[in-house]
């Protein structure tokens, strides 16, 4: 997911995803590969956001990532936590949060 994201490649980061996952973001939630793919362009062409990993955790069981995001948004660097939540190899949520 990373470093599809880094890659700002939507065809490798949506792969990730099970086909009725669920993206929480900027106080927006989008349900399903198709929002979930026109959130990813958005944010890809409004900001071209770059995650470093910092720290790799868990809640709940659940992995969460911390690490740094920049791009072209005021504020960058910023440090985030995606938390996700996995079944079957794919993807099924997704919240990022700070």
């Amino acid at each position: 997911m990373v470093a599809a994201q880094n890659a700002h490649d939507g065809d490798a980061f949506l792969a990730c995803f099970a086909d009725e996952a669920v993206v929480r973001d900027e106080g927006h939630t989008h349900v399903g590969t198709a929002a979930i793919r026109a959130w990813f362009d958005e944010v890809t062409r409004k900001y071209a956001p770059h995650f470093e990993v910092t720290d790799l955790g868990s809640w709940d069981g659940e992995p969460v990532l911390t690490g740094m995001v920049s791009g072209n948004f005021g504020g960058s660097p910023i440090e985030l936590r995606y938390y996700v939540a996995m079944d079957e190899g794919k993807i099924v949520a997704l919240k990022i949060a700070a």
